[in-house]
């Protein structure tokens, strides 16, 4: 590369790393896909965790994603089930304050790859009917909990380019009804 070329090139990296924008602590945005009987019911409030399905990914709660398309699949899946005969796919919109989320007690998994055994072991209690996160204290579950998106559980393996954060607790669920819901 001859020497002008590199120095270009060094110069526009160097103005890229000052240009960038302060760090804004920006609310959080999540959605939730579910059918449009329930996202009415979500958006008009409250939402109540003790409603989610047993033996999820990480238990009994209110499951979101940080990823609209994952939410609208969900919602097409849910909507397609015998359960709800004749119900359109929905996606609610939480916008959440992200100081008050922090406020929250959490569990956070950024690896669900074969030999994440943290994470898997999570995965296996909740999924085989545990109805708390084995926690020792007062509190038996996390508020909230972070991580992958598992696909097979049974085999470690889990969805490329998704996620889930799952509310569990009062206090988690006083923070999703503080927070603006809408249907997308």
């Amino acid at each position: 590369m001859p020497p002008e070329t590199h120095g270009t090139i060094r110069k526009t990296m160097a103005s890229s790393q000052i240009m960038s924008p302060p760090w804004p602590n920006h609310d959080v945005v999540v959605y939730h896909g579910t059918v449009d009987k329930f996202a009415s019911m979500i958006v008009s409030g409250p939402v109540l965790v003790s409603k989610g399905t047993e033996n999820t990914d990480f238990g009994r709660g209110f499951y979101t994603t940080t990823v609209k398309r994952q939410a609208r699949t969900w919602a097409d899946w849910v909507s397609a089930g015998r359960a709800n005969p004749g119900a359109k796919p929905a996606v609610v919109e939480i916008t959440i304050n992200r100081p008050t989320l922090a406020t929250l007690d959490a569990l956070a998994f950024v690896r669900g790859d074969f030999d994440a055994d943290d994470y898997w072991s999570l995965i296996h209690h909740c999924r085989r009917g545990a109805s708390d996160h084995g926690r020792t204290g007062p509190e038996p579950s996390y508020d909230v909990v972070y991580g992958p998106l598992a696909a097979f559980w049974e085999r470690r393996m889990c969805v490329a380019n998704s996620d889930q954060i799952s509310f569990h607790t009062p206090r988690a669920e006083g923070v999703l009804n503080a927070s603006a819901r809408r249907i997308v």
